[in-house]
């Protein structure tokens, strides 16, 4: 289990305690309907015959599908709720604001988003500096990316300047490692001295004269070496980290430089190209700041991170590198299956049953199977709140015919796409037109439902940059869906497995309002639900938006690690002495 969650939290970034809740709940629905073989074998079943149907035919009716040049008000609604759950309110907003604006700058151009996410996610150790003793409120965005080392050698240069890459010592050994040197006389080793020192004063005139002004170490440089770089105008940075390294080459596209072979004067080709190099002070912390001259659509910029102490910054660090990395999902599809995709086609083609019912009307109100068994909601509150709606739903049936309720719920949809600030309608519009796409969804015939779903289907059962509201609606929408497509089975372990995963579902949304006001959630279910079976607009929320490919790989990373788990026949205990950890420690260490 831990295995799994860690695997689907590096590969998303996100769900690690959802992967949990989602497991145990999922877990506990198959202990108490007797859990055993069969139903190990109907999981694949349920992925393959309802989930994936649940997705591709009702899910996606809902979900918007977000621009791809990603202005930071999207940005910000996306990164403002993955942070909710990991810091505080004041810190997340300006760390969403903060993280928005380094997207924007780094690509200014929307083809580049994507690739500017993953080596933002990739490389984020070293396009940030942290800087303890400073409030968060002074943090920003510097052009250029800033070295956490200070010059060996500083020569100030005007305008561009180029620069080199090396990982060994430019001062040449006497021998090669595992060789043995003989010197027969003092001489001997004073006069091999001096051709080190000749010879490395040479490679420096050779940087000087192909115009590097800029030497970039991984190694620490023997001090002859930072000598005649200040004698030649040639500034050094050494002990660079392998992230700072790999991520200079990878935006300059240069490789280190091999200034020892069998023509030790040929012309320096790999350098790169920076506007400016300059020393830069971070609290009581002297820095190298460089602009280098991008290659690629990335355009390299620096976040100055500043907490109070260093424990702050690197919660905060953490946090927006795996942030970046659920960004990165925004981008990412899933392919339908090739035999899901033949059944839809055969199915919509011969009529039948499993794709050809229509969706619940208005009159199916009754709300089923909603496991709201939880501390602060009794069952009684829960059936109060469903007889009180359902009557207020049969009523207004029995005084309309079947025409005019479908005018009536068309019109009603219009206005609330139209007038209504707080749907989930203006939430998911970042440009314009998700009025038309909310509004085409209304009870329709069943002859027409076939056709009109398989339209709506692509390749893709979930295309990129498909977002819902925060909140609980992925959760609720698809536990109402896998109910509905589960009826259609004709297999009763798979409408076991469906009724328990479906079930699990509202355990996330259930710990979301735990912390609200008294039945918060049960309401909140009752409305959505009922939104749903009248083809109205769902209830609004403000608070963000989140990625439906990380909420679908939640569930199908929890769904893989039930099969693994339910694979399991027996546990062998084996017993073994508990070491015995000595105390070595004794007066005289400390």
């Amino acid at each position: 289990m831990t295995a799994r969650a860690c695997s689907h939290r590096a590969a998303t970034g996100d769900g690690a305690k959802s992967f949990v809740v989602l497991l145990a709940a999922v877990l506990g629905g198959l202990r108490a309907a007797g859990g055993g073989a069969g139903l190990r074998r109907a999981l694949r079943a349920f992925e393959t015959q309802v989930l994936e149907r649940a997705v591709a035919r009702g899910l996606r009716r809902h979900w918007r599908a977000a621009p791809p040049v990603l202005p930071e008000a999207l940005l910000e609604a996306l990164l403002e709720p993955y942070l909710a759950g990991r810091l505080g309110p004041g810190e997340r907003r300006r760390l969403a604001r903060l993280c928005a604006e380094l997207c924007r700058r780094c690509a200014p151009a929307a083809a580049a988003r994507p690739e500017a996410l993953r080596v933002l996610g990739r490389r984020f150790a070293a396009l940030h500096a942290a800087v303890p003793g400073l409030p968060l409120a002074s943090s920003t965005v510097l052009p250029g990316i800033v070295l956490s080392r200070d010059f060996a050698a500083y020569c100030p240069a005007e305008g561009e300047l180029r620069a080199v890459l090396v990982t060994e010592p430019l001062r040449p050994a006497l021998t090669a490692p595992g060789v043995e040197f003989v010197v027969d006389a003092e001489g001997q080793y004073q006069a091999s001295l001096r051709w080190i020192t000749r010879r490395t004063e040479a490679l420096v005139k050779h940087l000087q004269s192909n115009n590097v002004k800029l030497l970039l170490s991984s190694t620490k440089q023997d001090e002859v070496v930072i000598y005649y770089a200040k004698l030649y105008g040639v500034s050094v940075v050494e002990c660079l980290l392998s992230e700072e390294m790999a991520l200079i080459s990878e935006i300059t596209g240069v490789l280190p430089y091999t200034p020892f072979g069998d023509n030790m004067y040929r012309a320096i080709t790999e350098t790169a190209v920076a506007s400016f190099c300059q020393p830069l002070l971070l609290g009581s912390k002297r820095c190298v700041h460089i602009g280098f001259t991008s290659v690629c659509a990335f355009q390299p910029h620096c976040l100055i991170l500043c907490g109070p102490v260093d424990g702050v910054n690197e919660q905060h660090a953490a946090a927006l590198q795996e942030a970046f990395t659920v960004l990165q999902q925004l981008f990412k599809t899933v392919d339908q299956r090739e035999e899901c995709k033949w059944k839809g086609e055969s199915q919509n083609k011969t009529s039948d049953v499993c794709s050809c019912h229509s969706l619940p009307t208005q009159k199916q109100i009754v709300v089923e199977n909603i496991s709201c068994n939880s501390g602060q909601v009794s069952e009684c509150q829960l059936k109060a709140l469903s007889d009180e709606t359902e009557a207020k739903i049969l009523d207004s049936d029995k005084s309309s015919s079947p025409v005019d309720k479908q005018r009536s719920y068309s019109s009603a949809v219009l206005a609330a796409c139209n007038t209504d600030g707080v749907t989930a309608c203006e939430l998911l519009d970042v440009g314009k037109g998700l009025e038309k796409t909310r509004c085409s969804i209304v009870p329709f015939k069943q002859e027409e439902s076939c056709v009109s779903i398989a339209q709506d289907h692509s390749n893709s059962l979930i295309e990129a940059g498909s977002v819902l509201p925060v909140g609980g609606y992925f959760e609720i929408l698809l536990h109402y869906y896998i109910q509905y497509y589960a009826k259609q089975c004709q297999q009763s372990e798979v409408a076991v497995i469906s009724n328990v995963v479906a079930d699990a579902l509202l355990s996330i949304p259930k710990a979301l309002y735990r912390t609200t006001q008294r039945d918060s959630f049960t309401k909140f279910y009752l409305k959505a639900i009922n939104s749903l079976r009248k083809n109205r607009p769902l209830p609004g929320n403000k608070e963000g938006l989140e990625s439906v490919y990380c909420k679908y790989q939640l569930v199908v990373s929890v769904l893989h690690c039930v099969t693994e788990l339910l694979s399991i026949d027996l546990i062998i205990g084996v017993k073994r002495p508990v070491q015995k950890i000595e105390d070595h420690d004794s007066e005289d260490d400390f």
